[in-house]
């Protein structure tokens, strides 16, 4: 029951007082209807009562009487109160209405930003260039596109590496495991190393990527006093929002999430809207101004931006530098180039300037300097002129009786020369794989289609292989048989000396065309001087006269009575041909896969050196008056699909053929020939092939048998004890002994040489037709003991201690240095000894 009586009190409610609930009704009720019918209202009240309370507050001081002096103090009193709790209350209104308003809450503002516009600071000093001109030092370096060759491990790491792998002994089993733990190192290491590479390098990605957002929010937050108003003051709301929001714990959660996200756009408007770096005209323009103010002799305090004005990018196409000039500044060349060089020194790029003096302002105006002209792309002949082609055969159909068809020049015209007058005979000098074959038996054929004779002289028999058997032509291709060669020179000689007989006299004035070809002619010189020098007779001269009494005939007469020789040569040296100047009797030249120092040598330093090519048939004519010509000559074309042995083999076949449809549609002449041509001797094989000794074939040297392939036979230096001569002779040691063909007979003992002092030596030799004095002698003795090499004998120092050689070793050493017999020698050391 007490529990019961307890709950039922405890919610059972206080009757209120009726007394008091009546009362303030009555008040509240009678306050309602003063302010509602009183004039002013609630103010109206509130005078009042502050009038009682001043009454009262007077008759609580004292007396009976009021005191209407104290009275107006009190009054005036409880208004400074009431002023100051008013101003206080709306200072602080204020203030509130000003943080938010975002207004500067103390001191004067720092910029000249109002509520919609940004601002720029005030009184603050100039900052530094953002940007500044990066030096040749600091650029960055350029990147090569060419992989570096990985560096092969050295030989001694190979064969440590080769031991290691291989090594089976004492400690193998250790020594195996040390290596494997090394090679383990090694590979954790480069895989930590890479490893932290990768983190470094993705640092830096991130670094890159970031720094910038956090250098533009560092600006902006820098340069908070120049924000418009209206951004600070929604700054500080938001601020203020999300404090109260965090502070709250109903709002926490939608005030991080909303935080979150505000971030996310601050940090995306920083990185789109960073700030560009300062124009050119911002970087340089305050630095070259005050040395062209000085140079302009203008005050020091004028404007920049009415005298100068600079592009903000110098590089952009278009860009111009404008420079006001004053009335003083006269436009000599001197201060035109002075203030070009300013500009050009200062500011980056090549500027030029065009001046203008009329008008109110006369002005410089400077652009990019145009780029030079890149030089016109050189024409190049065709890439390739084939033979067949009916154009080619058209041209080849049209030719008239000296004109030849050289192939087509850079601007694929066709190239016509005449094999006439200053041009009757033509130089060809032409390296490996340069076409000159092919341009040999294209020549040919122009040849069979003027119905002429072909005499061809080829030591090497390379070129003119097509032409063999043809009628008409006459092949002389056996290096073996020099005299054949030498011959027909001496005929065509003597051909060409009476067609000048007949044409002197009237006999005849119109001769058919006599074609010589002399292909490789260094070499053929050679082995017409090494033909010579062997059967040079008693009183002969030195050299080879067939380039005198012969070749050079030909060349000179020769053009008068339609006889022409195409002559190829490696080297134009007269030296080599007797002494004979030839070079100036072939005034065109043709040259294909040339050298530097080979055009020099040929043509001389005044002629232009075209353009190096090494390319089958493409060639250079060049004439004495200094015309220089680029061609592409024709020849069969290839087959991709066959090798370089079967093409030349097709080539060749189809030539042949060729060539004998040619002399049987055009026929030839053989007028004016006079006899036939000296026929070549048969062709014998070498004598290895044919199976014969050194000592019995006809070309070897004269001597005895000798038994086996010794040392002497085989060519090897050898001294016998007996003899006095060290080593082998070269004239012994052209053949070698074929096995079992030796003699196998009792030998004779050798005989021992006679020893010669220096007087003897001369006698001897001059008695043999040799030129040569005993002071030479002892003067090539001289040298050598002096300790130049150059290549005199040594002899044999008898009991009487003077020195001795055998007549061999003397006619040997001056044999190989052109002392031949009856060769007169002149005073002192021929031009090949002083040059040893």
């Amino acid at each position: 029951m007490h529990i019961l009586a307890a709950a039922t009190a405890a919610h059972t409610q206080t009757q209120p007082n009726q007394a008091t609930t009546d009362g303030g009704r009555w008040f509240a009720d009678a306050f309602n209807w003063l302010s509602a019918h009183l004039p002013g209202g609630n103010l109206t009240i509130l005078a009042f009562i502050f009038a009682v309370a001043i009454v009262a507050d007077g008759k609580r001081n004292g007396g009976t009487k009021t005191d209407w002096k104290k009275a107006d103090q009190a009054f005036i009193g409880f208004f400074k109160k009431l002023y100051g709790g008013v101003r206080g209350l709306v200072l602080a209104v204020w203030a509130v209405i000003r943080f938010y308003g975002g207004y500067e809450m103390r001191g004067e503002a720092r910029s000249d930003a109002t509520f919609w516009r940004a601002g720029t600071p005030r009184d603050q000093p100039a900052q530094p260039e953002a940007v500044q001109m990066a030096t040749v030092a600091a650029a960055p370096p350029k990147v090569s596109l060419v992989k570096p060759k990985r560096r092969q491990p050295s030989p001694w790491a190979r064969n440590t590496a080769a031991w290691l792998t291989g090594y089976r002994g004492r400690g193998a089993d250790f020594l195996d495991w040390a290596v494997r733990a090394a090679l383990w190192c090694a590979r954790m290491t480069g895989r930590v190393w890479r490893f932290l590479k990768a983190v470094w390098r993705f640092l830096r990605a991130v670094y890159g990527f970031t720094a910038p957002i956090v250098t533009t929010l560092a600006r902006t937050w820098r340069a908070w006093h120049c924000w418009p108003y209206a951004a600070r003051g929604l700054t500080r709301l938001v601020l203020t929002a999300a404090l109260v929001g965090l502070a709250v714990p109903a709002w926490r959660v939608l005030t991080i999430v909303l935080l979150v996200l505000a971030l996310v756009a601050v940090l995306v408007a920083a990185h789109r809207f960073q700030p560009k770096p300062p124009g050119d005209d911002a970087v340089y323009g305050p630095k070259i101004w005050p040395i062209l103010c000085n140079d302009l002799d203008l005050p020091p305090d004028e404007p920049r931006q009415q005298w100068l004005l600079l592009p903000e990018k110098l590089g952009a196409d278009g860009a111009r530098i404008v420079v006001r000039l004053p009335w003083t500044f006269r436009g000599s060349e001197l201060e035109r180039a002075q203030l070009t060089e300013l500009l050009n020194s200062r500011l980056p790029g090549e500027w030029v300037g065009r001046f203008s003096f009329r008008g109110e302002h006369p002005t410089a105006v400077y652009t990019h300097k145009p780029p030079p002209k890149p030089p016109a792309p050189t024409p190049e002949p065709p890439a390739m002129v084939d033979i067949w082609d009916p154009k080619v055969q058209e041209i080849l159909a049209s030719l008239g009786p000296d004109e030849f068809y050289l192939g087509q020049d850079t601007f694929n015209q066709p190239i016509i020369q005449k094999l006439s007058d200053e041009q009757a005979h033509w130089a060809l000098s032409v390296g490996s794989g340069g076409g000159k074959s092919a341009f040999l038996q294209f020549l040919a054929v122009q040849m069979m289609m003027k119905r002429g004779i072909i005499l061809g002289i080829d030591p090497k028999s390379v070129s003119l292989i097509p032409l063999l058997g043809i009628q008409g032509v006459h092949i002389y291709d056996n290096p073996r048989a020099p005299k054949d060669m030498r011959a027909l020179l001496l005929w065509v000689a003597e051909v060409v000396d009476a067609r000048n007989y007949e044409k002197k006299q009237g006999t005849r004035t119109d001769f058919p065309p006599l074609y010589v070809f002399l292909e490789e002619a260094n070499h053929l010189a050679d082995i017409l001087k090494e033909e010579y020098t062997a059967t040079k007779e008693s009183g002969a001269p030195a050299g080879d006269p067939i380039w005198r009494d012969g070749v050079a005939p030909i060349l000179r007469l020769g053009r008068e009575v339609n006889v022409h020789i195409i002559a190829v040569f490696q080297d134009f040296k007269d030296t080599q041909f007797g002494g004979v100047s030839l070079v100036p009797l072939f005034p065109f030249k043709i040259l294909g896969s040339y050298r530097e120092q080979q055009w020099k040598r040929i043509m001389g330093a005044s002629f232009p050196m075209p353009p190096i090519q090494k390319k089958a048939g493409r060639m250079v004519l060049v004439t004495d008056t200094g015309d220089v010509t680029r061609i592409q000559t024709p020849y069969v074309p290839w087959d991709d699909e066959l090798t370089k042995d079967e093409n030349q083999k097709k080539a060749y076949k189809l030539l042949a053929a060729y060539y004998e449809e040619l002399r049987e549609e055009h026929g030839y002449s053989t007028e004016a020939l006079y006899t036939a041509p000296p026929a070549p001797s048969p062709e014998v094989e070498p004598a290895l092939l044919r199976g014969l000794s050194r000592d019995t074939a006809a070309e070897g040297p004269n001597g005895g048998s000798e038994g086996g392939l010794s040392d002497e036979t085989a060519g090897r230096s050898v001294t016998h004890p007996d003899s006095v001569t060290p080593g082998v002779t070269g004239s012994r040691d052209r053949l070698r002994l074929i096995p079992g063909q030796a003699a196998t007979g009792p030998q004779e003992a050798p005989q021992a040489p006679v020893l010669y002092t220096v007087a003897e030596l001369a006698r001897e030799l001059q008695a043999r037709g040799y030129a040569i004095e005993a002071g030479l002698i002892r003067q090539h003795k001289s040298r050598r003991d002096k300790g130049v090499n150059n290549g005199f004998p040594i002899g044999v120092v008898g009991s009487d201690g003077k020195e001795k050689w055998t007549l061999e070793q003397l006619t040997y050493f001056y044999e190989q240095r052109g002392i031949e017999r009856n060769a007169p020698q002149e005073e002192g050391e021929s031009e090949q000894d002083n040059a040893i």
